[in-house]
């Protein structure tokens, strides 16, 4: 059986079960027209269009509808070239790709409503754990598109799932219950394609994702917060599979493999403002995750801790700084390369004119290997539903790092944004 079937038989049963009149049927889109220009490679990245439609419908009895979906057309078609396949998404999650430019997609369709005291929400959804921002610890539970790499908002990156989750009190707590039959991964654009992340397959060998099937591998996940004193408090628990994949190349039989394993993710956050500082903490340990060691080509299995620290500053009138230091470990001796790897981000960003104009810079460094990228927007809101924007996404560093390796796809953006 399958997830979709399951979570939406959950759904329409949930429909059926409501009386029929609605209360209310509110529409609005976001219209996004924009270009990049890749300056280095002197040629355009993308050049597109984006529907993001929303329609939510309220029921009588409090219930709400929620569907959002999108619709692209890319006339350059360099970011994920032609008709791919898709071996990263369940079946029920993929794309539709009527053709090389055009791509539809079903981004979230879900029902939400309250029970008594407890809140349930049930379809195809993003789930959001942790305090971090684009450095993730906790917040795993959706996995990622690699499209565009890291360059857009979390928000449009983050795969939606078919899933259920329950939020209910216990006694000072709320506790969050989630299920996550869908077992969609990490999509990791393929060789050819501006920002992939795969090794060209040597000769004639192909790619294989051993991905894990939906519902029999389900995740399950648990988290409790509490608000005391002042602190921001959670505790979370996820059995799940890791989303990125072990790649290694298979001589025998001439593929590159990309499996994955599963794990226990024990973790928890803390925030808390004091003035105009506020500081943010996350951390989570992986019972498992697997390595392959660049000497021998072994497999290596190790549990690994990761943490953030953030702090936020707001004292200036107009403006916003933040600063976050990011750190993995890997509790291992077989890996003769660092066991540890370390990322730092400072975010600054101002409003003016009345917060008609937003001008922001974001620094993300990797401390290993020295390389970095810098993201320069500006927003300007001509009026209330259209906004122009421009900026760059600019990567430095060797071809080996995690940034310097799409120096010649360092860019150039515009964009025009109407909502309605």
């Amino acid at each position: 059986m399958k997830a979709l079937p399951v979570i939406g038989w959950l759904l329409a049963w949930c429909l059926l079960s409501m009386p029929a009149q609605t209360q209310e049927v509110q529409h609005s889109s976001i219209l996004e027209i924009g270009a990049a220009y890749a300056h280095e490679a002197g040629s355009w990245q993308k050049q597109d269009i984006t529907w993001r439609p929303e329609w939510l419908v309220r029921f009588h009895s409090g219930a709400r509808l929620i569907l959002r979906g999108q619709a692209r057309l890319d006339v350059q078609d360099e970011l994920s070239p032609g008709q791919p396949g898709q071996p990263f998404r369940a079946r029920y999650t993929r794309k539709r790709l009527p053709n090389d430019h055009l791509e539809l997609e079903l981004r979230e369709f879900y029902l939400n409503h309250y029970l008594a005291d407890a809140y349930v929400s049930l379809g195809k959804q993003q789930i959001v754990w942790g305090q971090a921002d684009g450095l993730r610890v906790l917040d795993v539970v959706n996995p990622l598109s690699y499209r565009e790499f890291i360059l857009p908002d979390i928000e449009h990156r983050r795969i939606p799932l078919w899933s259920a989750l329950v939020e209910f009190p216990v006694h000072e707590w709320t506790a969050q219950m989630v299920w996550i039959p869908d077992a969609t991964v990490t999509e990791s654009t393929l060789s050819g394609a501006a920002y992939s992340l795969f090794p060209d397959p040597p000769g004639d060998s192909r790619l294989m994702v051993d991905r894990p099937d939906s519902l029999t591998t389900s995740d399950f996940g648990a988290r409790f917060s509490i608000f005391e004193r002042g602190w921001d408090l959670s505790l979370n628990y996820l059995y799940h599979t890791i989303d990125d994949p072990l790649i290694r190349f298979d001589p025998s039989e001439q593929r590159v493999l990309a499996d994955y394993n599963r794990s226990h993710l024990l973790g928890g956050t803390a925030s808390k403002p004091f003035g105009n500082v506020t500081l943010r903490s996350e951390v989570g340990l992986e019972s498992e995750k697997r390595f392959l060691t660049p000497d021998t080509g072994a497999i290596v299995d190790t549990a690994v801790g990761s943490y953030v620290i953030g702090l936020d500053y707001s004292g200036w009138r107009d403006w916003f700084i933040s600063a976050q230091f990011f750190q993995t470990y890997r509790f291992s001796n077989n890996m003769p390369d660092r066991s540890s790897q370390e990322q730092a981000t400072l975010l600054v960003r101002r409003n003016a004119l009345n917060d008609a104009l937003t001008m922001e810079a974001l620094c993300l460094y990797d401390l290993n290997n020295r390389d970095s990228l810098i993201q320069l927007q500006a927003e300007y809101a001509v009026a209330t539903r259209v906004i122009l924007n421009a900026g760059a996404d600019l990567f430095f560093g060797e071809s080996t790092g995690t940034f310097g390796q799409f120096h010649d796809e360092s860019r150039l953006v515009v964009g025009l944004t109407l909502s309605f």
